[in-house]
């Protein structure tokens, strides 16, 4: 019996959630500037009240999140400034939004920022090289664009362990379509977010593995994990993998 295994990249080959960290509290540092006034001093809390006003965006605007940075460092400035997250939201995913150059610096310096090696989750090298061992194709899926994620995996060193990179809407229809093409045997998905590694590929008829990694959005937290294994490293899928290809696991 074959096996397929399919994982998300950001947040769970690597830990995406520090190099963003730190590039969003950079930015809010920049618009504290900008506006004169200052977001709570304690950079966790910080980290929160942005991410309040950056996850209200991403639920409003189409491009969820990969929404342009230049409006969160704009959703920001009208918060700092006064205005309820709720106004502040509607105003920059507005269709009928006014451009700005004010904070363009802003969003270039996050797009700077955020294109440093973000490290590996634990456990990733030793579980990619156990699958790759035994012969089961390994694919990423990732809504970010294949050349980032390729560069990273290059940099880490991750070439000779990933077969494919398919850079996809994570839907229902999508992983339905991913299976089929893989053909007969059991898929396997790996990732750290509800709602687009997990439910959507349960729904196509994947086993899964929640990874949960240091971001989730608040609108996953309600979601039901009933149907998906939960792992604290990555490479606690091997066993059952191996096992579902009826390859005898051995150190």
């Amino acid at each position: 019996m074959k096996a397929h295994l399919f994982t998300d990249a950001d947040n769970t080959l690597w830990d995406t959630d520090t190099v963003f960290a730190t590039a969003q509290l950079e930015m809010l540092r920049e618009v504290e500037k900008l506006t004169g006034r200052t977001a709570p001093e304690d950079e966790d809390q910080g980290l929160a009240f942005l991410r309040t006003i950056d996850q209200r965006i991403a639920t409003e605007h189409p491009d969820h999140l990969r929404y342009p940075p230049a409006l969160l460092a704009q959703g920001l400035a009208l918060v700092l400034e006064g205005e309820r997250v709720e106004g502040a939201v509607a105003r920059v995913t507005a269709p009928n939004l006014a451009p700005t150059n004010a904070f363009e610096p802003a969003q270039s310096r996050f797009l700077d920022a955020i294109r440093r090696l973000p490290p590996l989750r634990k456990g990733v090298r030793e579980g990619l090289l156990a699958v790759t061992r035994a012969r089961i194709p390994v694919m990423i899926v990732t809504e970010e664009r294949a050349e980032r994620c390729r560069k990273f995996a290059t940099e880490h060193q991750l070439d000779g362990l990933i077969d494919e990179i398919i850079s996809v809407r994570k839907t229902h229809e999508a992983y339905a379509n991913l299976k089929r093409k893989a053909g007969p045997g059991r898929c396997f998905m790996v990732g750290d977010q509800m709602d687009r590694d997990i439910v959507a590929a349960v729904a196509a008829g994947f086993s899964t593995f929640y990874f949960p990694g240091g971001f989730a959005p608040y609108w996953a937290s309600e979601l039901d994990s009933s149907e998906t294994t939960r792992i604290d490293r990555f490479d606690a899928i091997v066993p059952e993998i191996l096992a579902a290809a009826r390859i005898r696991h051995s150190n």
